[in-house]
Formats: structure tokens, sequence, C-alpha cells
């Protein structure tokens, strides 16, 4: 409700990706989460929102479960998200894998016309930028990050290095 209270014209909703968080964490059952997520979105949707669903956990989430994880996205995409941001929360993925699911994210939400794919890394194993970079490469058409990669943890991309590797190198 406060979002909607919010009236602002963009709202992001942060579902989970990972089959292990919403069985052990949320204690739903699949089909609950992929119902929460459509709804969620769907609600501010209706009102007129922009809407972002950042699919948290998604790399190791799309490691463990390729379908539920697909499924996440694509209820995402049906409760109305214009852009589907792929996080990579724990930040322990590599550039390649990033490449190639970003590429079959793309495709999972290919059918759904203007849906738009991001990308959100975390800097765990000094990689984040990197990966922003293969995303970028695969199709990922937003980077989420912060100014010097700082963050929770280890930081987040650092959008400085980004722009610059995207302007500069690309």
């Amino acid at each position: 409700l406060a979002l909607l209270r919010s009236e602002a014209p963009a709202c992001t909703i942060v579902g989970k990706t990972w089959d292990f968080h919403v069985t052990e964490v949320l204690r739903v059952s699949l089909e609950e989460n992929l119902d929460m997520i459509r709804e969620s979105v769907d609600v501010l949707h209706r009102e007129g929102r922009y809407m972002v669903y950042d699919a948290e956990h998604f790399f190791d989430g799309w490691k463990a479960n390729a379908e539920h994880a697909r499924d996440t996205i694509r209820a995402a995409a049906e409760g109305g998200a214009r852009t589907i941001v792929l996080c990579d929360t724990n930040g322990g993925t590599t550039p390649e894998e990033i490449g190639t699911l970003t590429r079959a994210a793309i495709d999972a939400v290919s059918d759904f016309e203007g849906v738009t794919v991001g990308v959100h890394c975390h800097n765990d194993c000094d990689l984040a930028v990197a990966n922003s970079l293969a995303a970028v490469e695969a199709g990922a058409s937003q980077v989420q990050g912060t100014i010097n990669g700082i963050g929770e943890r280890c930081g987040n991309a650092d959008l400085i290095s980004v722009a610059a590797n995207l302007g500069l190198k690309r």
C-alpha cells in the first residue's frame, strides 16, 4: 500500500527466484510464489506504474531449478513488469554464466512485448563490473549499481567503471 500511496511513476518489486528460498524462507509452495509475484506486480501496474521486477538470487535460482526461475520472471511479465532485473545476489556467478543465463532469461520473456532485461551484480568475487558488462553483451539493457561500487557486503557493480567500459571500449 505504501507504494500505491507514494504516487511514484515507477516502482520496483523484489521477489524470490531460488526455489530454496521459496520453500525454506517464505515457506510457501512454488506455485504460491508465482502467484505472489504476478499479483504484487499487477496491483501496481493496473494503477499505471512502470513496473520493475528484481529477481532476487536469479542466477543461483536458475542453476538450482531453471524451470522455476524461468517461471518467476514470466510471472512478473504477466503481471505487467516492463523491466526484469536479474540479480546476482550472492556475487558468485562468473561472467560466462552471466552471459549464458542472461540470454536464456531474455529468451524466456521474449514473447512479452516491450519487456526488457537488466542486471544487478554484487561484488563478492570481485566480478560485478565484468558480470555487468557480460550481461550487456548478452542483451541486458539496464545495469543497476552504485557510484564507486559502494554497497552491502563487498559492494555492487561500480557504475563509473561500467559506464567507462561501455563508453570507451564498446
